[in-house]
Parts: structure tokens; sequence; C-alpha cells
């Protein structure tokens, strides 16, 4: 990926983060969340990148999750504040990805950091929710 690109993503990441730690509604943090998947699908447009594509779909896919699954909140046995405060953290891992240049090629690690996006967006799905009551998926 261009470097400009990674700058960029970078930039708009850090905004999001930053904007989502600040926000106490979960709605807000939701909307600054869906910057990670909006500003790949921009950049997407100017140069294709599979990690890129890969980025955009989880992100998207997570943050459905989230939306289909908020008028169950209430019911699921889990602290859904500290759900939104690990899908916070998380987004801040993949803004240092891209903030970190000798990182840019390193797809384990970006790996690891969709993989817990997914395991994020699971958890708020009732089986998800089911499996981390068991234990079976930690925050």
């Amino acid at each position: 990926m261009r470097k400009e690109y990674q700058q960029r993503l970078a930039k708009e990441y850090r905004y999001a983060v930053t904007k989502m730690q600040e926000a106490k509604d979960p709605t807000k943090k939701l909307f600054y969340f869906s910057v990670l998947f909006g500003e790949a699908q921009r950049v997407l447009n100017w140069e294709w990148n599979t990690d890129l594509a890969l980025i955009h779909m989880v992100t998207q896919h997570v943050h459905t999750q989230f939306m289909t699954q908020a008028s169950l909140f209430g019911q699921l046995p889990i602290d859904i504040a500290i759900v939104y405060d690990k899908l916070t953290q998380v987004a801040s891992e993949l803004a240092v990805y891209f903030e970190k240049t000798e990182n840019k090629d390193s797809r384990e690690e970006l790996y690891q950091i969709l993989g817990r996006f997914a395991e994020i967006g699971y958890i708020v799905t009732g089986n998800g929710s089911y499996l981390y009551e068991k234990g079976l998926i930690e925050l």
C-alpha cells in the first residue's frame, strides 16, 4: 500500500478511536467505529489491497452485528460497557498498526487484530454471549 494511504488510514483511525474513547453513548461509539470500514472502502477505491478489503469486511460485519443485536443487549448476560471498551481497544490496535510504518506488511499482527474484532462481534450474538458466559470466549 502506498505510504500516503497508510498515513491517511492511521490519521483517520486515530481520530475515530479518540472519539470512541470520548463518547459515552454506545450509538456514538458505533458511529465512530464505522470510520474503520468507511475509510478502508475509500482507500480501496484508489488502490486495491486484499488486506484492506479484509479490514473492510470484518469491521463492517462487526458493526452490523452490534446494530442487529442492539435490541438484545438488555437480555444478553454480558456487561455491554466492557464489550464497547474492548471494541475501542482493538480499534486502537488497528490505528497503531497503521501508525507503525515498519509493521505495514505484518499480516500476522493484522490477522490477530481482525480475529479480536471477530470475537467481539460474535460475543454480541446469542450464541456468542452464551459461550462468553461459559468462559469459552474471553474479552
